[in-house]
């Protein structure tokens, strides 16, 4: 099935889950990849990649011995994303709230950069610090957490669990979006 519709359908059966009618464009991906430092990032996580938009963005612009772990709930995305991506990546069907935990499990520990496409203002805000604090958690001292949103309304949040956060908007995605740069 054609990324478009896969997450379309997806989106009409479950759009608190999915929390998009389509995948990110080209110029919101842009805007997400080039805040990693390819040169230095050998361990990244993304949670909620989706149809693999970003992923595969990464992949190509990765070290060749960067590993890529995937954390993503919708089996359906799990599988497509088992098919189409590279060997250097890792797909896990779960949630972000125990990312440290499957870490470790996979003897991996901490990541240098986490990449998120998950739906923030979709989640209660018990969920949302949970999430907040993994990612803090599972990043290495120079971590880098990159997220998008469609709402403006996480800086203060993200403010309590990372020192430094910055902002960029991109007009050019349906909906426009807000990126967020976060640093321990």
């Amino acid at each position: 099935m054609k990324d478009s519709l896969m997450f379309l359908s997806s989106f009409i059966r479950n759009p608190r889950e999915t929390g998009a009618l389509t995948a990110s464009s080209k110029f919101l991906t842009r805007e997400i990849v080039k805040n990693i430092n390819f040169k230095k990032a050998r361990k990244i996580a993304e949670l909620g990649p989706g149809v693999g938009t970003f992923t595969k963005e990464i992949l190509k612009k990765s070290h060749p011995d960067t590993n890529i772990f995937c954390f993503e709930v919708n089996r359906k995305f799990c599988r497509h994303l088992e098919c189409s991506m590279g060997s250097n990546i890792t797909i896990l069907n779960a949630g972000a709230q125990k990312l440290s935990e499957n870490l470790m499990k996979l003897g991996v520990g901490k990541v240098d950069c986490i990449v998120s496409g998950l739906p923030f203002r979709n989640f209660s805000m018990a969920k949302r610090k949970k999430i907040l604090g993994q990612v803090a958690m599972s990043l290495n001292e120079k971590g880098k957490f990159i997220l998008f949103q469609y709402t403006n309304g996480l800086l203060e949040l993200l403010g309590k669990y990372f020192s430094k956060v910055e902002r960029e908007f991109v007009a050019l995605n349906v909906p426009p979006s807000f990126i967020y740069i976060c640093g321990k």
